[in-house]
């Protein structure tokens, strides 16, 4: 783990990360100097059962946010929770790929992120993570103690753009420039694609 200097000590931040397990979430939030939320689909936390519960009071435990999207779409639920966070001072994390990578390789990055920088004015500090998913491998059932890494960047600033979270082609901007941090972060390839394409193409 290196760079934790680089998150804000006072007011609020995005973590912006890449995602290749299931678990990075609870390891960049629990390695990170300051408590941060990352929010997430309602089910998370809401399982049934005694396990489920446990589950629940953990993922809680270590900032875990669950969003009801009600009538609306999940999506701009999970923007305006994550907006009410950053306005109350706390620190947020978001996975910018949105899913995690089918491949080991670098995405193209969802546009949330950028909106949120750029409606609220709060710094992005880029986070790679390497390693994680063999920590938890995709349909395992147990962890296994295996070397990671947590690289935390430093804080991207883009007041220049600020208030113009309408305008696709700047959120585009402000998210590639994240994504390309993230990738000097890692050394991962860079796949040009979503994620979620990607899988789709594979079913």
């Amino acid at each position: 783990m290196t760079g934790v200097e680089n998150i804000p000590r006072n007011g609020p931040f995005i973590v912006a990360a890449n995602h290749l397990s299931f678990f990075d979430s609870i390891f960049i939030s629990l390695l990170a100097p300051r408590r941060m939320y990352f929010v997430g689909k309602q089910g998370w936390l809401e399982q049934p059962g005694v396990k489920g519960k446990v589950q629940g009071l953990f993922f809680r435990g270590v900032g875990m946010v669950s969003v009801d999207s009600g009538s609306g779409s999940t999506t701009m639920a999970g923007l305006e929770t994550s907006l009410r966070l950053l306005d109350r001072g706390h620190g947020l994390g978001i996975h910018i790929e949105g899913t995690r990578s089918p491949d080991g390789r670098l995405y193209k990055g969802n546009t949330g992120t950028a909106w949120l920088a750029l409606r609220s004015g709060v710094p992005v500090v880029p986070c790679g993570v390497l390693g994680t998913e063999r920590v938890h491998p995709k349909g395992a059932k147990r962890l296994y103690v295996t070397r990671f890494d947590v690289w935390y960047g430093e804080p991207l600033h883009f007041t220049e753009h600020h208030g113009r979270e309408s305008d696709r082609r700047v959120r585009r901007q402000v998210t590639d420039r994240i994504v390309r941090e993230i990738g000097a972060l890692t050394g991962q390839e860079y796949a040009g694609i979503y994620a979620e394409t990607a899988k789709s193409r594979v079913a």
